[in-house]
C-alpha cells in the first residue's frame, strides 16, 4: 500500500467510525442544523461502503433567509458574518388557509414584527446595493468527497453526472483528491432589505411573490430527492462491482490498476493546483464528528 493510500485509509477511518453516533441528539456537529440530515444518510453510508471514496462534508438541500453581514467600518472591504433567518431541511406544508401574515413569520420569525411591505423606490436602488439585502435561497443536495485516487475521482464525477448532478466538479490538489457532487437546480433571489438607520426590514417583493417561491422550492425538493434516489441507487451498483472486482483482481491486475493509477496522479500533479470548492455554511463537517 502506497504511503498515498495509507493517508487516505487513516483519514477515511477516522471520518467513517464518527458516522456511527451522527444522529445521537448528544453529539453535534458545528452546521447550524447540528446534525446531518436524514434523507441523505443512505446516501452517505453507501458511497463511504465503496473503498475508494469516503464523504467529508455534506447538505441533503434546504430552503432558507439569509441576512448579509454589515460591512467592518474599519475596512470597507471586509463583512462581518451574515445571519440565517430561517433554515429548513425538509419541504414546506403549505396550510389552505395561508396568508400574508404566515408567510411573513414563516420566513423572518422572530423579526416579522420588523417587516415592512412595499417594494423600494426608484430613487433607492443603486443605494440598496450598499445595504444589507436578504436573500430567499434554495439549495439542493451538495456533497463533497474524497478519492483514493484521480482516476477514481473522473469515475464517481461520471456517475455523479449520469444521475442528473451536471454541476460537478473534480479539485486537483497535490495532497488530496477532492470531487464536489452538485446540481443546477438552485434559488439565489432578493426579498428584502434593512433600513440603516430605521432597522426594519422593507420587503421588496410582495407576499404572493414569497409563497410562489415556496411552491417553486416545494418543486425542486422533489427533484432533488428523486436526483438523490436515482444516485444512490447507482452507487449501490457501482460498490457491488467493485467488491467484484476485487474479489476476482489477479496479481498482475493489481499491479496493472497501480500503474495506471500513478499516471493519472503524476498527471494531475503536473496541472496547477486550484482551490478547493467552497462547502455551505451548513454543510455538514464529517470531520467535524468526534466519538470523543
Amino acid at each position: 500500500m502506497t504511503d498515498q493510500r495509507s493517508a487516505f485509509e487513516a483519514r477515511k477511518h477516522q471520518v467513517v467510525s464518527s458516522l456511527v453516533e451522527a444522529l445521537d441528539p448528544e453529539r453535534r456537529d458545528k452546521s447550524p442544523k447540528g446534525f446531518i440530515d436524514a434523507p441523505i444518510l443512505d446516501l452517505i453510508h453507501i458511497i463511504n461502503e465503496h473503498p475508494d471514496y469516503y464523504t467529508t462534508s455534506s447538505c441533503s438541500g434546504r430552503i432558507a433567509i439569509y441576512c448579509e453581514g454589515l460591512e467592518d467600518d474599519s475596512d470597507t472591504t471586509t463583512t462581518k458574518g451574515g445571519t440565517w433567518l430561517y433554515v429548513t431541511h425538509d419541504p414546506i406544508d403549505i396550510p389552505h388557509n395561508a396568508d400574508n401574515d404566515w408567510i411573513l413569520r414563516l420566513l423572518f420569525g422572530q423579526e416579522r414584527d420588523r417587516v415592512v411591505l412595499g417594494s423600494a423606490c426608484d430613487e433607492l436602488t443603486t443605494t440598496l446595493m450598499n445595504w444589507q439585502m436578504i436573500y430567499f435561497k434554495f439549495e439542493p443536495l451538495i456533497l463533497h468527497v474524497e478519492s483514493a485516487s484521480l482516476e477514481a475521482s473522473m469515475r464517481l464525477n461520471s456517475l455523479a453526472f449520469q444521475a442528473g448532478y451536471q454541476n460537478s466538479g473534480i479539485t486537483p490538489s497535490r495532497t488530496r483528491e477532492m470531487l464536489a457532487i452538485r446540481s443546477t437546480h438552485k434559488l439565489d433571489t432578493p426579498i428584502a432589505y434593512i433600513h440603516p438607520s430605521t432597522k426594519r426590514i422593507h420587503c421588496i417583493v410582495d407576499p404572493g411573490y414569497l409563497f410562489l417561491l415556496l411552491h417553486m422550492s416545494n418543486d425542486k425538493f422533489a427533484q432533488n430527492a428523486d436526483r438523490m434516489k436515482l444516485f444512490e441507487e447507482t452507487m449501490k451498483k457501482e460498490v457491488t462491482a467493485k467488491k467484484t472486482e476485487l474479489a476476482t483482481e489477479t496479481k498482475e491486475q493489481r499491479k496493472e490498476r497501480k500503474r495506471r493509477e500513478g499516471l493519472a496522479r503524476r498527471e494531475a500533479l503536473a496541472k496547477s493546483d486550484t482551490p478547493r470548492n467552497s462547502t455551505p455554511d451548513d454543510a455538514i463537517d464529517m470531520g467535524s464528528l468526534s466519538l470523543e
